[in-house]
């Protein structure tokens, strides 16, 4: 707009000067000084024509085209254009971007939560011009809030207090596909959607933590109740062992008394007897199969 202006105010210095030198007839310098004025206008309106008419547009960014506060229509991509004088440029980002927001709602058992989101978000480039008539750059902040507080009442409602903590995955799957489908018609692409907390009340804090309590020692008896049966059944397992080693050495013992009884003849017994007998001891022999005595 400001080349609209210059160029304008040269080309009213070219038809003035030309003037100047039309109806000046007096000397020549006269002439030459307009003709030059004149010349000079001109070509300034000409280069501030095309510099006006040339555009460039930032990465990551849609151009829309405004010509006197109303967009024409044209959506430029990022790089160099080739534009209306008359018309504006409006960048319009269209980057990922990210919003956050907490919401509060009641879940179906009636407790009172408070869900925080964060949004990965980016402006649908066909939509650029629209959303900017309608809303305005700051349209995420007009739009997302309130659809985002009716999204998240809607799926809250939905849910026990409880389940939204243990069906977590359930809960995001369900807001995102509502925020996607609710902000599309609106120009916006939701790519992501991440809870980022969930916050209840302290009542019914307390009432979550000392369930999880009651749970945890419940588990740790039935721990040890596991942990006693097991050191049982090891101890049955040990006396059995135990038991089957000392039948086993009882039916060696048998065994080797068998063996040796049965290798045991008189003369073997005599000679161990004789063997074993002290040397201060006396000897008397007698006859076979008499009684005999042995005396110091």
């Amino acid at each position: 707009m400001v080349a609209l202006v210059i160029i304008i105010l040269c080309l009213l210095t070219f038809i003035i000067a030309g003037a100047v030198g039309l109806f000046n007839k007096d000397t020549s310098v006269s002439n030459t000084g307009a003709g030059a004025i004149a010349g000079i206008a001109l070509l300034l309106a000409v280069a501030m024509f095309f510099i006006g008419s040339i555009i460039i547009i930032p990465n990551g960014h849609a151009g829309v085209m405004v010509r006197f506060q109303k967009t024409t229509g044209v959506i430029y991509e990022n790089g160099l254009h080739w534009k209306n004088i008359l018309d504006v440029p409006v960048a319009m980002s269209i980057k990922t971007q990210l919003f956050e927001d907490t919401a509060t709602a009641a879940s179906k058992d009636l407790q009172d939560v408070s869900t925080g989101l964060g949004i990965n978000y980016k402006l649908d480039f066909k939509e650029a011009a629209n959303v900017y008539q309608t809303i305005g750059k700051d349209y995420i902040e007009v739009i997302a809030n309130p659809v985002i507080q009716e999204t998240v009442k809607e799926v809250t409602s939905t849910f026990n207090a409880e389940d939204m903590i243990l069906r977590r995955a359930d809960v995001k799957a369900d807001i995102t596909k509502l925020l996607i489908a609710r902000l599309a018609v609106r120009g916006i692409i939701v790519e992501t959607v991440n809870i980022i907390d969930f916050d209840f009340s302290e009542e019914f804090t307390n009432a979550i933590e000392s369930k999880v309590v009651a749970v945890q020692k419940v588990l740790e008896a039935e721990n040890k109740l596991r942990q006693i049966e097991v050191e049982a059944r090891q101890a049955e397992q040990i006396a059995k062992g135990e038991a089957a080693a000392a039948i086993a050495r009882a039916e060696g013992d048998a065994e080797a008394n068998k063996i040796v009884d049965a290798s045991l003849t008189d003369k073997i017994l005599r000679y161990m007897f004789i063997d074993r007998l002290d040397p201060s001891v006396k000897v008397w022999v007698v006859p076979e199969n008499q009684v005999f005595s042995v005396t110091p």
